[in-house]
């Protein structure tokens, strides 16, 4: 199994993760009728409790946007991955759907507002550690094939050299979840002002939908790290 880390530049942002594995997943082909209604009923909750107007200001994504903004120019132009799925939500009617893995992850992050990546464990390379970035590092973002460059001084998942997700704004190509996958690292992460029951209450969530729709084993903690 492998280790996850984070290092103490990264923890002096005030940052927390929780990151743990599901094994024994099964991704359908289509979308189940049992997992389609619990998007649905969730992105109408969504809709009903959120205002697009006031995303930016709601305090969870807020604290986000500050803490781009405390690590450099090309940060504070990102907007975390949660904000994101909201505005695509309210634009759209709907979250994005991928498939039945990606779309019950992205759900949970939405519902939560918190940072939530999932990678492919047999496509990583070695332990996981959350780190601030050299600007050396390789990066293929999701759905691309060419490395681009990164800015130095941002917070960054690497295993050995190569970035798994930049902030919690882009997913690398290499480890992303596949009808394929089926032991998967999950890492939840927050911006200064959550705690760590927080991370606690979105992985058991996460692990339930995983359980109940994709035959996903308990989740094992790989450990909390603020």
């Amino acid at each position: 199994m492998i280790t996850f880390t984070i290092e103490q530049p990264v923890s002096d942002l005030g940052i927390q993760a929780i990151a743990f594995v599901v094994s024994g997943i099964a991704v359908p082909a289509e979308t189940s009728p049992e997992l389609d209604y619990e998007l649905t009923t969730s992105e109408k909750s969504l809709l009903e409790k959120t205002d697009p107007k006031t995303l930016k200001t709601m305090p969870a994504l807020r604290d986000f946007r500050a803490l781009h903004s405390a690590i450099g120019k090309a940060a504070k132009s990102e907007i975390a991955a949660p904000e994101t799925l909201l505005r695509l939500l309210h634009k759209n009617g709907r979250l994005p759907r991928i498939n039945s893995l990606v779309d019950i992850y992205n759900l949970v992050s939405a519902e939560t507002q918190l940072a939530l990546g999932a990678h492919d464990l047999p496509m990583i390379s070695g332990d996981v550690r959350l780190a601030m970035t050299t600007g050396t590092e390789l990066f293929i973002p999701l759905g691309t094939t060419a490395p681009v460059a990164i800015p130095a001084g941002e917070y960054a998942y690497l295993d050995g050299h190569e970035v798994l997700c930049r902030l919690e704004v882009r997913q690398c190509e290499k480890t992303k979840a596949t009808p394929q996958t089926r032991d998967c690292l999950f890492i939840i992460h927050a911006a200064p002002g959550r705690g760590i029951d927080d991370l606690t209450a979105a992985r058991d969530r996460l692990a339930a939908l995983l359980t109940n729709h994709l035959g996903g084993q308990q989740p094992i903690d790989l450990g909390s790290h603020r």
